[in-house]
């Protein structure tokens, strides 16, 4: 069992030291093969931005009869690619209605139909859609729970926003469908 660990060191030595004085032979096509997967990623979420007709960028609002209780979706690109940000509320089970904002995860959008999901979720007795003024710092609040089952939304888009259905799996969906307008272009 000795010499196994002996084995194992001395080989282990060895490559190290030949990492170290062979770098330039070993680390430059190492960077080189990198820098091509990088390209390569950039290229194709470049080319995903520009096949997005960029009419979908903009604020998406789903209205209720309570206002604070309004859904509203953010889209934008950063970065070349196209993210989006959602401000939605969640009943408290008799203990209110809680907010949370959080982005739109695994967002996919086509011609004429949109998917994303919402992880967990922390939950705060105020909305997370807050505007500061250019020198106000935000307020520091304290989530007063967390909802970790993830909502996912599908649907399509139509003329005026889109219509999403929304499924969960402990029942966390402010409504099964909801249709979203485009309030504000970016």
């Amino acid at each position: 069992m000795k010499r196994i660990f002996k084995i194992i060191g001395i080989l282990l030595i060895v490559v190290f030291a030949l990492v170290y004085f062979f770098s330039n032979y070993i680390a430059g096509p190492l960077a080189a093969w990198n820098s091509q997967q990088v390209w390569k990623e950039y290229e194709k979420g470049h080319l995903e931005t520009q096949s997005v007709d960029n009419e979908i960028i903009g604020v998406y609002e789903y209205q209720t009869e309570n206002k604070e209780e309004n859904h509203s979706i953010f889209i934008d690109i950063v970065d070349n690619k196209l993210v989006g940000f959602y401000f939605g509320t969640e009943d408290g089970s008799g203990h209110g209605i809680f907010y949370y904002g959080n982005p739109l995860l695994n967002f996919k959008l086509t011609e004429n139909k949109i998917a994303f999901e919402i992880g967990e979720r922390e939950l705060f007795e105020k909305t997370r859609n807050k505007v500061y003024e250019a020198d106000e710092k935000p307020k520091k609040e304290i989530a007063v729970g967390i909802s970790k089952s993830p909502l996912k939304y599908s649907g399509e888009l139509t003329e005026f926003g889109f219509e999403l259905n929304c499924e969960s799996e402990f029942k966390d969906c402010w409504q099964n469908k909801m249709e979203f307008k485009k309030v504000y272009d970016l």
